[in-house]
């Protein structure tokens, strides 16, 4: 059985071919199986394991041969993992979205539906900036973690600002309910 030492990885590092088909064969099925523990379909696990190699050999030189590799390619993996799940979610989510406006809707509940999204709209372009901004990003998906680091601010301050852009949202959304009744 081939032994990864730091002799193959300096060798990797300098653009080593041998080096880096010993590094594929020796930790290819490991991350694949690593992976699919994450996505839970063979095929994506495998085409994730493939573009992990192809990006080792395409960055092969900021490998530090003096730092763990194992953690380095593990880390790399689940990452791809999670963002590979993201990805989908996001997706199947639009999809779900997208087949459950597809349904046909009354009239009535249409305009609704049209009536809430705009007073959502309007409820957002009168909060203050920073809480506008935050409310934004969340609905872009970003966690609090995310949006703090983007705006430089506290994830309480996130958390916060978000709980009170909910509020408001819900309180204007209240008198649109009260109206229709």
């Amino acid at each position: 059985m081939i032994k990864i030492d730091k002799s193959i990885l300096f060798a990797l590092q300098k653009g080593s071919h041998p080096a880096f088909e010993k590094v594929f064969v020796f930790y290819f099925m490991k991350i694949k199986t690593f992976i699919f523990a994450y996505v839970k379909t063979m095929t994506d696990a495998e085409e994730l394991a493939e573009e992990i190699f192809v990006e080792l050999w395409q960055n092969h030189e900021i490998i530090n041969p003096e730092k763990s590799f194992d953690s380095y390619l593990y880390t790399i993996a689940k990452n791809k993992a999670i963002n590979f799940l993201k990805r989908k979610y996001r997706s199947e989510r639009i999809d779900e979205t997208q087949t459950h406006l597809s349904f046909s809707h009354s009239p009535e509940e249409e305009y609704l539906a049209l009536e809430k999204a705009l007073l959502i709209e309007m409820i957002v372009e009168k909060m203050p900036a920073q809480r506008k901004k935050i409310y934004q990003l969340r609905q872009q998906d970003l966690t609090n973690d995310e949006i703090a680091r983007e705006l430089e601010t506290t994830k309480r301050n996130v958390e916060s600002q978000i709980s009170l852009a909910f509020k408001e949202i819900r309180n204007g959304i209240q008198y649109l309910i009260i109206f229709v009744v």
